[in-house]
């Protein structure tokens, strides 16, 4: 009875083995980026398969991407859902041709710029500077040093001038954030740690920690403000947020000014429903430094994933 037993077992060791090849063989050049994040290869095949299908046919297409990545938290555990990771494979005789293939997870593809408003924002909660006290972000232009220049995005319109921390920040104004980083001891050096634009980020760590900033232990709350109000109709990102459900989180476009820039970083977090999150999104698509750029680009492709994970659950 226990031989018949084993081999019963054994048999379905084997069968599960061989499903698991006949799901992923089409993904098997897939990896694991590090050891400490579990990732359960049968977590969810068909919210994989949606999230390669949007990288490919939508985000990749509409940006003109080369790499790319998403990955779908479970808000509540941090476990991973669902990812995908994809390159396009440039062909050396016609620029900008090539096939989009499966790759590893990259560790290092973006920076961790998106999150400086939500740092400024714990930077002002930590000093108990309320977020009406109001900031002059002047016309858009700030010298710090010969060294650290810093504009906020309609600099040649003139600024947004004497504003509230909190519109400041809802606005993405680089020079309200940085006047917020400078209540804080060293600021100037938080600061710069902060903007650090090296490459050594991607789609997972960034759903990752947006996941701690965003349900911290602690009371601090301003962060959560921050991540809810830039889709509210006072932030500027207000156009992008899907219709009928509460989003918290960001978009960001990292560009430099001057002429030796050599790609465009789009980045994506948040989660949702901001009041009880279900699911946590990060994504990451690098491209050659092309105009037009903007977060618009994007946000129909997360906004339709969005859609989908809430629809499943009815």
């Amino acid at each position: 009875m226990k031989t018949i037993k084993q081999a019963f077992r054994t048999l379905l060791v084997f069968m599960l083995i061989f499903y698991c090849v006949g799901v992923y063989a089409q993904r098997k050049e897939v990896s694991y980026f590090n050891d400490s994040v579990e990732i359960c290869p049968l977590a969810d095949k068909e919210l994989i398969d949606s999230c390669y299908y949007l990288l490919d046919r939508n985000m990749m297409l509409e940006t003109e991407g080369v790499y790319g990545q998403i990955v779908v938290l479970d808000a509540t555990t941090s476990e991973v859902l669902a990812w995908a990771s994809l390159e396009k494979m440039l062909d050396g005789e016609c620029e900008g041709c090539g096939d989009m293939v499966y790759v590893p997870f990259k560790k290092k593809v973006c920076s961790t710029d998106i999150f400086v408003p939500f740092i400024a924002a714990r930077c002002l909660e930590e000093s108990n500077t309320p977020l009406g006290r109001m900031v002059d972000t002047e016309c858009g232009i700030l010298e710090v040093s010969d060294s650290l220049k810093i504009r906020d995005h309609n600099w040649r319109r003139g600024g947004y001038g004497k504003v509230t921390f909190e519109k400041a920040l809802l606005m993405k104004s680089r020079i309200g954030m940085y006047k917020a980083f400078t209540i804080m001891p060293n600021g100037t050096d938080l600061w710069r740690q902060a903007c650090d634009t090296t490459a050594k980020s991607n789609a997972i760590e960034l759903a990752m920690t947006f996941n701690q900033k965003y349900h911290p232990k602690s009371s601090l709350g301003y962060v959560k403000k921050i991540a809810t109000g830039i889709f509210e109709k006072k932030g500027i990102q207000h156009r992008l947020a899907p219709e009928g459900v509460k989003l918290a989180g960001m978009y960001n476009i990292r560009q430099s000014d001057d002429n030796k820039r050599t790609s465009d970083e789009f980045t994506f977090v948040g989660c949702f429903p901001a009041d009880n999150p279900k699911y946590t999104i990060g994504m990451v698509v690098i491209r050659p430094h092309k105009l037009p750029a903007n977060i618009g680009m994007l946000s129909k492709e997360v906004n339709q994933l969005i859609e989908w994970l809430m629809n499943r659950n009815k």
